[in-house]
């Protein structure tokens, strides 16, 4: 593996970490806010994003344990599960507009899944919250870092989809 593309996943897996944990409770429970899940839209262009995001999420919610914020390690390994999920996904379709539904689809239905077996939250009302929290940092963040890097991919050191 090139060493270019190690030294990237794991940058984005340490922004992802970091941000989701030091924004506390916003990133987890049934309405959640992950901010750091702007960094999906990353997949769309860089393969490193993939496992990065994937070893990002596992990180925070494994740090968000001793914490108080994550529900154990069913949320380390099935949240994270869905990260990558979605990241595979988002990479396949590469950088078009399909791919940005990726991470609310898979955490909308995943995420709820988590929370009903360890929090026993109602599961579709969970579907619902975390699909709208995931759709409006999506819509907030993710569409705007996505438009930058689809004009301008020289920004993060890429020259396309081919990176």
């Amino acid at each position: 593996m090139d060493s270019k593309l190690i030294t990237r996943g794991a940058l984005i897996a340490a922004l992802y970490a970091i941000l989701t944990v030091n924004l506390g409770p916003l990133g987890f429970s049934q309405v959640q806010f992950r901010i750091s899940e702007m960094f999906m839209v990353l997949a769309c262009f860089d393969t490193a994003a993939v496992p990065g995001l994937w070893v990002g999420c596992m990180l925070a919610n494994a740090i968000g344990i001793p914490l108080g914020f994550s529900f154990g390690m069913l949320d380390v390994t099935l949240g994270a599960a869905m990260t990558l999920l979605a990241a595979v996904a988002m990479r396949a379709i590469g950088p078009r507009w399909p791919a940005l539904t990726m991470p609310v689809i898979t955490n909308a239905f995943g995420v709820a899944v988590v929370l009903y077996v360890a929090g026993g939250f109602p599961y579709w009302p969970s579907v619902l919250w975390v699909g709208l929290g995931e759709a409006a940092v999506m819509a907030a963040l993710g569409v705007p870092l996505f438009i930058m890097l689809k004009n301008r991919p020289s920004l993060i050191g890429l020259e396309g989809q081919g990176s």
